[in-house]
């Protein structure tokens, strides 16, 4: 009995591990599906006509002499997909290109959006306070952020039409690699190459806190 007892009791030890090792193993593979599932490549380098991207992956397209209005671009917008809140400045606010505009929340997690250009806020998106999910979804349209007067932009710094798209793809590149680094070792892989599969919408919800602030530092580019 005694010997009947602890074969079964190895057996089950056995069964045991052999179901963590798939449990594991299917969690792996939801990753890599998560990080190559097939996307639309024009919805993460979308650049419309007059708009101007920095290099900070914010943009500003003018509205009038004087007056630019400014947003995150497509790269940052699928990035970080849901948005539960939208940190904005303030009107009146003399803001400095490359300092931060305003502030991404979702989950505990955040990320500044840069300024594309200096100048003083002449007004904000009041509609993000009740759909900051706009952000994403329309980022250059609905999700606008705020409007600056007295724009003084960094013309050589920002990207514009077919320039802008190509910028862009190579940004997507970069993430790709980004994404990769910062996956835990049983979901390493190797970076991904122009045509492979791009990375879903809000796959940065995916990573930890501290991957949230390297990538504010490698792609916001706060100064």
């Amino acid at each position: 009995m005694v010997a009947l007892f602890v074969s079964l009791m190895f057996i089950g030890l056995l069964l045991t591990d052999l179901i963590l090792q798939r449990v594991e193993a299917r969690k792996a593979i939801r990753a890599a599906e998560r990080l190559a599932a097939p996307g639309d490549l024009a919805s993460w380098v979308t650049v419309p006509e007059g708009v101007r991207i920095s290099p900070g992956h914010s943009w500003a397209m003018p509205l009038q002499e004087g007056t630019v209005r400014a947003g995150v671009d497509s790269l940052v917008a699928n990035a970080v997909g849901k948005v539960h809140r939208v940190q904005l400045p303030s009107v009146g606010e003399w803001i400095e290109a490359g300092r931060p505009l305003a502030r991404l929340a979702f989950n505990g997690s955040s990320l500044a959006v840069a300024a594309p250009v200096s100048g003083r806020i002449s007004s904000v998106n009041q509609n993000l306070h009740e759909h900051p999910e706009t952000v994403a979804n329309d980022p250059y349209g609905k999700g606008w952020i705020c409007s600056i007067d007295q724009a003084q932009p960094r013309n050589h710094a920002l990207h514009s039409g077919r320039k802008a798209a190509l910028w862009l793809e190579c940004e997507l590149d970069r993430f790709r690699e980004f994404l990769s680094a910062r996956l835990t070792p049983q979901f390493a892989m190797e970076p991904t190459s122009q045509d492979a599969g791009l990375p879903v919408p809000g796959v940065m919800e995916q990573l930890n806190p501290e991957a949230w602030v390297a990538f504010e530092r490698e792609f916001a580019q706060i100064r």
